[in-house]
This record gives C-alpha cells, structure tokens and sequence, in this order.
C-alpha cells in the first residue's frame, strides 16, 4: 500500500479509493491539502508563489498584505484575491480528482492572472476591482467546466471586463468567446475597434459596426464600398441602419452625397430615385442641404455639415476668382439663392470669402430677405450659425445695418442671445466665444458695448452658481476682455496680468533676434497690378546709403547698413504663377541657410493670403497682414505661432496704411529698440491726415485689440492652470 501510495504520488495521479481516507471531503470548500503536492507538479506551484512573492514585495515590505498605498479598502481587497484566494485556488486545484496534465494546464491559467497582476502593479494600473473578478472569474468557470455546464448565460448575466483575460480557459468553446467579445463592444465600442481584426469572424464584429454606424455612417459607407475586411463584416451584418447605407453604397449614383440622406432614407420621406435625382444636379443638392440643415438630422449632421460647406465654397470661390468682374457677373451663381441660402454661403465660408464678396453677398441677402425681420430671419433658421454671422457682420462693419432690420424693442434680445449660453455646447463653445470676442472688438456703439458687458456679466455669475468651470472660464475672459474695450489704454497691463497671456502690448526686440543678432523679415509680394505697385513702394523706402541690396532673378535681399543688424527678404512679384515660384526658391534658400525670420508681411490680396500663411512657423513673433480682410485669419495663424503679434485689416487693406505700419515697425527695429504697440498706433494714428486715410486705419486692428486671438491664448492658459486640459 505504501508502495502503490508513492508511485501514485511521483506520477502525480489521483490516489486509488484504498489509499482515500474514509470520509468524503469538498475539494471547492476545504482549505488544506489531502496529500502533499507532489514533485513534478511542485515547480508550478512554486512559479505561482514567486509571483505572490514578487507581489507581496513591491510596497517594500513581505508581510502576507499587498498595499494599496493610503487606500486601506484596496489593499484588502487585492490581498485577498492575490494571495488568499489565489493560495485556496492551489489547493482546490490539487484537491480535485484530476489526471496531471490538467492540474498542470489549470495551474498555468492562474499563474497567468498573477503575472498580469505583478506586470500591473508595476505599472500602477492594478484596479481591486477588476483583479477580483478576474479570481472570482476564474473559480466560477473552473467549476463550471469541469461539471460540463454552459458558461454563455453566466457570462452574458455577470459580465466584467475581467472576463476577457479569462478567455483561454475556454478557448476552444465558440459560444462562451462570442458572449465575451458581445459583452466587450457593447460595453467598450471605442477600446474594441482597433482590436477588430481579432473578432473579425465573430457576431461582436456586426455589434461594433451597427455602434459605429450611428457615429459615422460615412465611414461604413468606405467601408461598404471598399475590398477591406471591413466589407465582408457590413454587408454580412442585418442592423437596419447598416443595411440601408448598404443599399446607399450599392444603388445610389454618387454614395458620398446621397448619404446626406440618411435620414430621409431611413423614414421613407425620400427614395433612392429622388436622391439620385437631388445628388445629380449642383445647384439643387445645395438647396436641398440648406433645406436638410434644418431638421434635427441626428444620424447625418456632421455628414451635411461637411458637404453644405463644401457646396457653399463652390460658390464663394466662384465670386472670389471673379473680384476684378462687375457685380452682375460676379455675383450672377447666387441670384437664384434665396436670403437662407445666402447666408449659409457667408457663414460656412467666413475663412475664405473675400471682403467685397460678404459685401456684395450681404447686399443681396438683405434685399431677397425683406420685409422679414431680422430676428425673426434667424429665429427661423434655428440660429444656426448666427455667432458667426453676428462676427461677420462686425468685423466687415455691416453689424448695424443688419440690426436696423429688428424692430428697436428686440434689438437687445437677439444681442444677449448672442453672449448667453455659450458653454451649453462643449463641441462649439470656443469657437462661439471667440465669435463673441471678435464681435466685441469691432463693436464701436458705447451703448451696446455696456450692454452686452453687462450681459456677460450675468453669465458670469451663472457659470460659478453652477460650478461650471470651463463656463466660468469662458465668461471669465470674455468680461475681461469687453472690459479692456471700454478702457483700451489704460486696461492693458491689468488686462494682461488677468488674462495670464504674455505680453500683449509690446514685443521685446531681444526676441527677435536670431542666433546670428539680427532681425531677419520676409515679406511676400504677388504678380498682379497691386503686388507691382506694392514692391515699388516697398523699394522706395530702402535708400543705397542705408541698405545694402542684393538682387537676383527670383529675390532681393536688404541688410542694414546703419544702425542695428537686419535682413529683409522679399520674393520678386513676378507674373503669376512665377511668383509663387519665387516665393518658393526663397522660403527653400532660407530652410537650407537655416534662417528664420521672426517677422513676416504680406502684400497680398485676401485670396493671396493662404499662401502666405502656410511659411509661418513658430519663430514668427510678428505677422503683418496687409489684405482685406486679414482679421478674419486669426485662429488660423495661432495655430501656426501661438505667440504672434498679428496686425490685421478688417477691411480694406491699403498701401496707404501697410506702408507707414510697416516702416515704423522696421524703424524701431533697426534703432535696436522694443515695439510698443500702443504708442506706435498713436504715433501711426498722427500720420493720418485726411478723413478717407483715417477711416481706413481705424479698420486695422493692433496686436493688443485683437480680442479673438487674446482670448484663444488666455483660454488655452486658464485651462491648463485649472487642471481642464
């Protein structure tokens, strides 16, 4: 009998019911050991504690406790699963009357739970919660597998995302590995889909591609129309919403405008014929996109924002390219638009719509617009981008001849509407309160300057009643800023100490400088009439006895001879499409000498300057906008050079203005002294002579008026220093 005990207990076999003490034990409940481990199962034991071990020792202490440090409740909590558990789990393993080989496979799953437990705790990404299930997980399935039963129902009953690490004690069960993949997309679509390729072949693939259908439907349109994996799991799935952008990729003539129709599509208020009908013609499609913006459209939204833009730039770039034209020509594509679909063009287009071409769309906005009322104009179109248009109509100085189409007793409505609940939507607030800002540095009327100051104000006070701190800070800095409007001068140091921007009213010239000690400017000239009188006017003011000059087929060079080192470059406004070529052979001469000038200027018109501002680095402290309107770029150039001090027209930019702006700003630099703004505008201010020049200069804005970039760059601070970004 010994001798039949010991060789039972080398091979690691289940003892023979002779050797089986007489009363019957539960191997799941009891808590010691029947018969001692026997040898060549004993290294798998040992793998396991040497992770407890590990475990146990990394708060510095082996003590039998795995601390969570100042988390008491945690501690408890990983301990008992790590250690306590886990030792109970060895011993119900070695208790059962199991052949060698699977107590060696079962150890090796536990061994696998410690070892992601050790690899966590050291990454401190161990969650008690999650680690308990996992061990809870485990003793449920062990003992579900080995009395034969179903593991899909308790899956789909008590699931946790714990559940997944447990999956290869079940790997070869297809049912039990679809509920978890189930369970795991429709708990966690988003961390599940870069993850698709795994369960690519299972149900959970269809789940994730109905979830996804309903954030993007374009992208399963792609997907629909594409040879990618992704194919085969759309066109396999039976989700209603997939199956109709299905039919969109199959039986529509041109799917990525016909799926603006989505909704439409899936109510049964158009069919595929009258999409296809709609999609085919320019001029409809727009029509019908304006008429689509105004519906809830849950499912398509973001998919008619992108194509009504889209449309809309058809137009605007049309009577942009046609600026020399008379306006019958011009402005000929928009006739047989009504004032709705005007104005989504402005609206839509506020980057790339020249001044003249708001002006002339505006015109003729107003006019199919009467007798309706202004308020009441954009009542009916939900207000659907009406802070932009509010902005746009300040900063083209068209604000009060739209309000002179409300009656005098709504006036102020739709202007508080215009600051009120600006936080409401997280996805537009920012570009809401720059709108906001931006309007309110154009706004001239005293009046309706306190107005809305006053205004904002009870905004301010609601955002902190409700503790809405990306609210308050937003209302925060506008107060602030409509504030420094009343009081421009005197509110600047004050203004920047509360905005936490850096200096807004000077540029210290030592910033400037490159490595070398000097300044080095480029200035961007193009090859039309106006680029030619411009570089003529520009070269006039560099006299042989101050500036060195030198001249090549593509650029000219000019180094101060007197006074403090500087360098500007500027390309040669050659006839078009050379000039940019020009521009291009510079910008590449000045990567390859690594020269990078910290200011910039642009004698341009306005649909010149995307050239321009794509050269713009974050070296660039200082931007001169010389076209109409420049203002409008801002949020664009900070992008490029969050710290540059912008001069920008809201208009009308003029020669006549660029010119002196520019050369007090060279003279400055050449005397080696810092820029300040509010002095140089005075001093630029006295230069004005005439009523017409005056006009035209107060239609630039300065660095320090510039309240749109301000408040992108205070915001962006406030959010950092209260933890919100």
């Amino acid at each position: 009998m010994k001798q039949t005990f010991l060789f039972c207990l080398l091979l690691g076999f289940s003892l023979p019911s002779f050797c089986q003490k007489d009363k019957k034990i539960d191997p799941w409940t009891t808590t010691t050991l029947e018969v001692p481990v026997p040898i060549n199962r004993q290294l798998s034991h040992d793998k396991i504690d040497r992770l407890q071990k590990e475990a146990d020792a990394f708060d510095g202490t082996e003590d039998g406790i795995i601390t969570v440090k100042n988390k008491s409740e945690a501690s408890e909590v990983i301990t008992a699963a790590i250690i306590k558990r886990i030792d109970q789990l060895q011993i119900i393993i070695e208790n059962l009357p199991l052949d060698h080989f699977k107590k060696i496979a079962t150890l090796k799953f536990l061994e696998a739970e410690v070892k992601e437990f050790v690899k966590d705790e050291k990454e401190g990404k161990a969650e008690p919660e999650y680690y308990k299930n996992l061990v809870n997980n485990f003793e449920v399935f062990f003992k579900k597998l080995e009395n034969n039963e179903s593991i899909v129902e308790y899956i789909n009953s008590n699931f946790n995302r714990a559940m997944f690490s447990n999956i290869n004690m079940f790997k070869n069960d297809q049912p039990a590995i679809e509920a978890i993949y189930k369970n795991l997309v429709r708990l966690y679509p988003k961390e599940m889909r870069p993850r698709l390729n795994e369960y690519s072949d299972y149900e959970a693939a269809e789940d994730l591609m109905a979830w996804l259908a309903k954030q993007q439907p374009s992208l399963i349109l792609t997907y629909a129309t594409s040879t990618s994996m992704e194919r085969y799991i759309v066109r396999r799935c039976k989700d209603t919403l997939v199956m109709k952008i299905v039919d969109i990729a199959d039986k529509t003539k041109t799917p990525l405008r016909a799926i603006s129709f989505l909704d439409d599509l899936m109510d049964g208020s158009k069919t595929i014929v009258q999409v296809n009908m709609i999609t085919s013609d320019n001029a409809l499609y727009y029509k019908s996109l304006i008429e689509q913006r105004m519906k809830p459209n849950a499912l398509s939204k973001k998919i008619i924002e992108r194509e009504s833009k889209l449309q809309a730039l058809e137009y605007v770039r049309t009577m942009n390219e046609l600026h020399e034209a008379t306006d019958p020509i011009r402005f000929a594509c928009i006739e047989p638009l009504t004032a709705k679909e005007i104005y989504f063009l402005m609206v839509l287009c506020s980057d790339e719509i020249y001044t003249s071409t708001f002006v002339g769309s505006f015109n003729r906005m107003l006019l199919k617009m009467a007798p309706e009322k202004g308020d009441i104009f954009l009542t009916n179109l939900h207000s659907d981008k009406f802070r932009t248009f509010i902005r746009m109509c300040a900063g083209y100085n068209k604000l009060d001849e739209f309000l002179a189409t409300v009656e005098d007793k709504n006036r102020n409505v739709l202007m508080a509407s215009f600051v009120h609940h600006i936080d409401d939507n997280v996805e537009t607030d920012v570009e809401d309160a720059v709108d906001v800002a931006d309007a309110m540095g154009s706004i001239a009327d005293p009046t309706l300057q306190d107005y809305l100051l006053a205004e904002l104000k009870k905004d301010y006070e609601r955002t902190y009643k409700e503790d809405k701190k990306r609210g308050l800070i937003i209302y925060f800095l506008l107060h602030t800023l409509g504030t420094s409007i009343i009081n421009p001068d005197d509110a600047n140091e004050e203004l920047q100490r509360e905005l936490k921007v850096p200096p807004i009213t000077f540029v210290r010239n030592s910033s400037l400088l490159d490595s070398t000690g000097q300044v080095i400017e480029q200035v961007f000239f193009y090859g039309d009439d106006d680029g030619r009188d411009a570089y003529a006017g520009f070269m006039s003011a560099y006299k042989p006895e101050a500036w060195k000059i030198d001249k090549n087929d593509k650029w000219v060079s000019l180094t101060s001879i007197v006074g403090k080192p500087m360098t500007i470059y500027a390309n040669l406004p050659l006839d078009e499409p050379n000039d940019e070529d020009a521009q291009n052979v510079l910008v590449k001469y000045l990567q390859d000498k690594q020269i990078r000038p910290s200011v910039i200027v642009h004698r341009g018109h306005s649909y010149h300057l995307p050239t321009t501002l794509k050269f713009i680095t974050p070296y660039t402290k200082i931007i001169v906008l010389g076209s109409c309107g420049g203002y409008h770029n801002l949020s664009t150039i900070l992008g490029l050079s969050e710290d540059a001090h912008i001069i920008s027209s809201k208009q009308t930019g003029t020669r006549l203005i660029n010119e002196p702006i520019i050369n007090r700003i060279n003279d400055k630099l050449i005397a080696g002294k810092d820029i300040n703004w509010i002095e140089l505008w005075k001093d630029l201010g006295g230069l004005m002579t005439t009523p017409a020049l005056q006009d035209k200069f107060n239609d630039y804005v300065p660095p320090h008026k510039n309240m749109g970039a301000l408040f992108l760059k205070a915001f962006k601070i406030q959010m950092i220093e209260n933890g919100l970004q």
